[in-house]
């Protein structure tokens, strides 16, 4: 029988209804994760020259490390997606539906059962894991980057630690969480404090170091980062809870909801007994999870709307600052927004800034040191203010390339040329214009929330049926 003779092949195929040939899927998703990985790689490349290069030069790089690394984070953020997509087979959440009940009363053992359970998922992890890894690094190869072996262990470990920490949590939580609802909400936010815990503990910097990653064993430096330690710690506390957990709900019949559709006297509750503790713990009311649902719904629909008004919103606004002309820019409450595409004002402004300018009259006073915008043979200057002759103003550029010639932009221009004074800029909105600006972006800010918003009502319809199939299960 397979459930006695070969459980843990069945788990390791997942060799359920929907997925008969898990293992060759397992495979498949791996190798859409090393390309995965690399289109997002290729995609970073286009903002090359934008504040990602000064904040996060772990991806951006022409290295293995930027497309390792750039992998780890991918094969995160997919299998959280992937474990709550088939929540029901990957968690413990088959124990709560009774599918262990009968083979426990036939005397097979809920202990190996769990411990196959898990060796399988673990397995699974690792190997799809794995594979897209090696992937990565031969679609690396062809790049013809300059190879450097010595910081791959460590990247290695940091993404596979990642997914058994997630993998073992979201088993654990499985256990004690009925609705699948609640439960995938559960994984997402159980993701997201991971993220967190990482940056908080300094493990985030260790590990988005490229020099200090070259170190296999600066992971294990807890002066460095504890978050290892930590992670050990967790996993093996909710690795003793599923044990314990698990022999114990295996044994009892859980009722589902829909037994208890009669109506109950004022002063009566509906109970069950805890597995653990022998007590009576009452029954929730269905109609306080309803409400629980419906203010889920609620917010999950006010967001997509707010997402779907500020993508257009943002691409309208994307369109006229890229199609504006010298003389006609777009104002906002007497602001000129411009795309910076030129390295000449370094630090104040970098390239591909969003910098904004106070739109100025002529009766406006303009101080030396101001950078200012101005016009000259129907050409846009942005130069900063080195003296005052009367209304006769010299301006010149702040940075010069090491082979240019010194005061070779250096002007004179008239007062009634000078339009703008530049007041601040935003270099994280400039490199979202960037790459609002590409094709990729393109179709992020422009087809996705038109799908949504002419498909919104039969999405919704979908979501309300498949939710409607799970409460009947």
């Amino acid at each position: 029988m397979i459930y006695k003779n070969s459980y843990f092949k069945k788990e390791l195929r997942q060799a359920y209804i929907e997925n008969r040939i898990g293992s060759k899927r397992k495979v498949a998703f791996a190798f859409f994760l090393g390309l995965l990985s690399f289109a997002v790689f290729f995609v970073l490349q286009t903002l090359e020259e934008s504040v990602l290069s000064d904040t996060l030069p772990q991806v951006m790089q022409p290295s293995y490390f930027s497309t390792v690394y750039i992998y780890t984070t991918t094969a995160f953020v997919m299998n959280v997606l992937y474990f709550i997509f088939y929540y029901d087979y990957l968690s413990f959440a088959e124990i709560r539906k009774n599918r262990w009940y009968l083979l426990y009363k036939m005397g097979y053992r809920p202990l190996a059962m769990i411990f196959s359970k898990l060796f399988a998922f673990l397995y699974s992890v690792w190997a799809v894991y794995t594979a897209g890894f090696l992937f990565t690094i031969l679609l690396t190869i062809f790049l013809k980057y300059n190879f450097v072996y010595t910081y791959l262990p460590a990247l290695y470990l940091v993404g596979l630690i990642d997914l058994i920490v997630f993998g073992v949590v979201s088993m654990t939580a499985s256990l004690y969480i009925r609705q699948r609802t609640t439960a995938r909400y559960f994984i997402f936010f159980a993701a997201v404090v991971i993220a967190a815990v990482r940056i908080a503990s300094g493990y985030y910097s260790v590990t988005s170091n490229r020099v200090v990653m070259q170190d296999f064993f600066a992971l294990f430096d807890f002066n460095r980062t504890m978050f290892l330690p930590f992670s050990a710690t967790v996993v093996l506390w909710c690795l003793i809870v599923c044990i314990l957990r698990a022999h114990s709900v295996a044994q009892y019949y859980s009722m589902p909801y829909d037994t208890y559709g009669y109506v109950l006297p004022e002063d009566k509750t509906v109970v069950r007994i805890d597995g653990r503790t022998g007590k009576f713990v009452p029954i929730v009311n269905k109609d306080r999870s309803k409400i629980r649902s419906r203010i889920i719904d609620a917010v999950s629909t006010a967001f997509l709307i707010v997402f779907i008004c500020a993508a257009l919103a943002f691409n309208i606004f994307v369109i006229l600052i890229s199609t504006s002309q010298p003389g006609k820019e777009v104002t906002i409450r007497g602001v000129i927004p411009y795309i910076f595409k030129s390295d000449t004002m370094e630090p104040t402004i970098m390239e591909n800034d969003l910098a904004y300018f106070r739109r100025v009259d002529l009766f406006e006073e303009i101080h030396v040191g101001e950078v200012v915008l101005f016009q000259e043979d129907n050409v846009v200057y942005v130069e900063r203010v080195l003296s005052r002759n009367g209304d006769q103003f010299d301006v010149d550029i702040d940075y010069y390339p090491p082979m240019a010639q010194p005061d070779a932009m250096k002007k004179t221009v008239a007062r009634d040329a000078i339009y703008g004074v530049y007041s601040h800029r935003n270099r994280w909105l400039g490199a979202l214009i960037l790459f609002a600006n590409t094709i990729f972006g393109r179709l992020t800010f422009l087809l996705v929330p038109a799908f949504l918003l002419f498909f919104y009502k039969p999405i919704r319809t979908f979501f309300e049926k498949n939710k409607m199939q799970n409460d009947e299960e």
